[in-house]
C-alpha cells in the first residue's frame, strides 16, 4: 500500500515529429497549470537531448531546471522536479548550484531526479555500463558534499536550504548503485519503461542494502468513462508508443527473462507489455494497487501524456485521475496521533 497521499505526474516532453517545439512547450506549461489546479502534488520533466529521425516521437527538453523555473513563476503550490537530471552532463558544483537556485525560485518546492540516463546500445554486465555507474556514484557523492557544505574549498552560492540533499531520487538499477545510494540516504525512483516484476526486485536489493528512503514509481495511464472509450482513445497513442518501445530495450529484456509472451493474443496484453495502463477509473485504479501490491513502492507517479493523446482526452483522463482514480488507490494506515 502507497505510504504517501501523494500523487505526482512525470512528463517525459515527447513530442512526434510534426510538433513544433514552441507547441510541446505550450501544451506542458497549460498541463502544469491544470495539474496544480487539479490538485496533482508534483511535476517532474525528463530531459532529452538530440533529435531523434528514426523515432516516432523524441523528448524537447534538454535543460530541465530552465523550463521548471519558468513553470516556478506560473505556479504557487505544485512541487516542480527534474525527471531525471543526467548527472554526466554538468560537472557537480554547477549541478549543486542550479539545484539549489531552482529551489529558491520555486520557493522550496523543487526535487531532483537524478540518473545515468539510456543507455540502449549497452548491455546489463558490459563494462562500459559498470564503469558509466561508478561515474554516476562518483558525480552524487560530489553534489551531496556541496550541498551539506563539506566540499572542498568555499561554500557554494545560493546557500542550499538544510533538506535539500533529502529531496533527491536516484534512478538505478545495479546492485552497487543501489547499495551506494541506500548508504548515503538517496531515496529510489524506478521509471516507466520496466515491468513490475523487474522493479521488485530493485526495490527489494535497495531495501536489502539498508535503504530506508522513500521509493517513488511511474505508470502510463490513460482513462476514460468507459473501457471502450479508453481503448478507442488511446488507440494511436498506443500504436506509436508500441512501435517505439516494443520489441527492444526494456521490453525486449523482459521477453529474454519469460516475463512477457512474444505474442500477446489482445490489445490489452500488448498495452500491459509496454506498462501502458488504459481503461476505466475502476480499471486503472485496480491495475495500479497490483502494480504498487507488487513493487512495493511508497508514493505513485503516473505519466499521462503520450503523442497521439488529443490535448481533451488527456485533460479529461488528468481530472478522472484526481476525481475517479485517486479514491479507489489503496493506504497504508497512518499511525494515530497521540
Amino acid at each position: 500500500m502507497l505510504k504517501s497521499n501523494a500523487l505526482g505526474i512525470m512528463n517525459q516532453m515527447w513530442a512526434a515529429h510534426a510538433t513544433s517545439d514552441a507547441e510541446a512547450v505550450a501544451i506542458a506549461i497549460e498541463e502544469t497549470l491544470l495539474a496544480e489546479e487539479l490538485g496533482f502534488d508534483s511535476v517532474w520533466i525528463g530531459e532529452h537531448h538530440n533529435v531523434r529521425p528514426g523515432a516516432r516521437f523524441y523528448g524537447r527538453i534538454p535543460a530541465s531546471e530552465m523550463f521548471l523555473a519558468h513553470l516556478a513563476a506560473k505556479t504557487t503550490r505544485i512541487a516542480l522536479g527534474t525527471g531525471v537530471r543526467i548527472l554526466s552532463t554538468t560537472p557537480p558544483q554547477r549541478t549543486a548550484e542550479e539545484m539549489s537556485l531552482l529551489d529558491l525560485l520555486s520557493g522550496g518546492r523543487a526535487e531532483f531526479g537524478v540518473g545515468l540516463g539510456s543507455t540502449p546500445d549497452v548491455k546489463p554486465g558490459d563494462p562500459a555500463r559498470a564503469a558509466k555507474a561508478a561515474l554516476f556514484r562518483s558525480l552524487l557523492t560530489e553534489i551531496v558534499a556541496h550541498l551539506a557544505g563539506t566540499a572542498p574549498g568555499a561554500p557554494m552560492s545560493p546557500a542550499p536550504a538544510p533538506d535539500l540533499a533529502a529531496r533527491i531520487w536516484a534512478a538505478a538499477r545495479d546492485q552497487a548503485t543501489l547499495a551506494h545510494i541506500a548508504d548515503a540516504g538517496i531515496n529510489l525512483v524506478v521509471g516507466q519503461a520496466e515491468l513490475p516484476a523487474i522493479q521488485a526486485a530493485i526495490v527489494q536489493a535497495y531495501r536489502a542494502a539498508g535503504g530506508t528512503g522513500l521509493v517513488r514509481g511511474v505508470r502510463l495511464v490513460f482513462v476514460a468513462e468507459t473501457h471502450a472509450e479508453a481503448m478507442r482513445d488511446a488507440d494511436e497513442a498506443l500504436s506509436l508508443y508500441l512501435g517505439q518501445m516494443g520489441g527492444k530495450g526494456y521490453h525486449a529484456e523482459a521477453m529474454t527473462k519469460g516475463l512477457l509472451a512474444a505474442d500477446p493474443r489482445t490489445l490489452e496484453e500488448r498495452a500491459l507489455g509496454v506498462n501502458f495502463i488504459i481503461g476505466s477509473p475502476a480499471e486503472v485504479a485496480g491495475l495500479l494497487n497490483d502494480y504498487v501490491a507488487e513493487t512495493g513502492v511508497d508514493r505513485l507517479d503516473v505519466m499521462v501524456q503520450v503523442p497521439g493523446l488529443r490535448t481533451d482526452a488527456v485533460r479529461r483522463s488528468m481530472a478522472l485521475i484526481q476525481s475517479a482514480v485517486k479514491p479507489l488507490l489503496k493506504r497504508a494506515a497512518q499511525p494515530a496521533i497521540a
